[in-house]
């Protein structure tokens, strides 16, 4: 196949604070009604024969309860709940590929490896291991052979997360997540040298296109463009964008389980923030 163009298209895309009020309970005021005073009556009369009044006999009060603290061991308390994880540091990455002036954000721990050219290229995101989470192409012009197969087999559609700017000629766009099982398909799967059965991709989609039930082996990404202004030799002046994250696995639960994981969740948000 010879090399293709993408064509753009256009679209646009689009906190919860919680408080807690406490409140202090203070002492009852005494109740009006029960404060109210008493009217004397007449006084008794007296007779030279009266008795005197007998004496009242002395009382013991009770002994107040003591207010020592009871013997014995303490228990202990409830724990308290752990709480939220700290949030990861994220740097900003910038750059110029092919006339094409970007930006995105990874976490502190990952780094950039490998610089672009004035007509483009590709770098990688490796991780703090120096293993690749993810790679960014800038490309003047795209194009994909067939291949050794031009079968497309089945994918399994893993989600979609949209991105946080729309890109200034594709427009709204997804970080999209597909798996691919050539387990019953070892030949395919040899010619093109895959080291596992299940290959997951995730990359930058644009949103107009819907998910896919087939793909390409080695063609499992998606496609944005920016706007750059600037007239390349084939005549356009958008560029073609691929960032995308690959990885390999043993079983599809094996895939299911690694989108599932904070790693995953990085690289999704480390795409979807790209902005042109």
């Amino acid at each position: 196949m010879s090399p293709t163009t993408p064509r753009p298209s256009g679209a646009l895309a689009a906190a919860v604070a919680t408080s807690l009020l406490l409140g202090a309970c203070g002492a009852p005021s005494p109740d009006d009604a029960s404060a109210g005073t008493t009217t004397p009556g007449p006084a008794p009369e007296t007779t030279a024969a009266s008795e005197p009044a007998p004496t009242a006999e002395p009382t013991t009060a009770a002994p107040a309860p003591s207010s020592a603290a009871p013997t014995g061991t303490p228990s202990a308390g409830p724990t308290e709940p752990a709480g939220p994880a700290e949030p990861v540091k994220l740097v900003t990455y910038t750059g110029t590929a092919a006339d094409a002036a970007f930006a995105f954000e990874l976490p502190a721990t990952w780094a950039v490896d490998g610089e672009f050219t004035d007509v483009g290229g590709t770098v990688a995101v490796v991780g703090p291991d120096g293993a690749p989470v993810g790679h960014l192409s800038v490309l003047i012009a795209w194009g994909a052979e067939c291949g050794p197969d031009c079968s497309t087999p089945p994918v399994v559609h893993l989600g979609d997360v949209p991105g946080s700017v729309p890109l200034s000629a594709s427009g709204d766009f997804v970080v999209r997540s597909v798996a691919m099982d050539l387990t019953s398909a070892p030949e395919i799967r040899n010619a093109y040298g895959w080291p596992d059965s299940v290959r997951l991709v995730t990359s930058l989609t644009d949103a107009e296109v819907p998910p896919p039930t087939g793909m390409l082996p080695h063609v499992m990404h998606g496609l944005g463009s920016v706007e750059t202004g600037v007239v390349a030799p084939n005549g356009v002046t958008y560029r073609t964008v691929i960032f995308s994250s690959v990885h390999d696995f043993a079983t599809l639960e094996e895939a299911q389980a690694y989108v599932a994981s904070e790693e995953h969740r990085q690289v999704q948000a480390m795409i979807a923030s790209f902005r042109a």
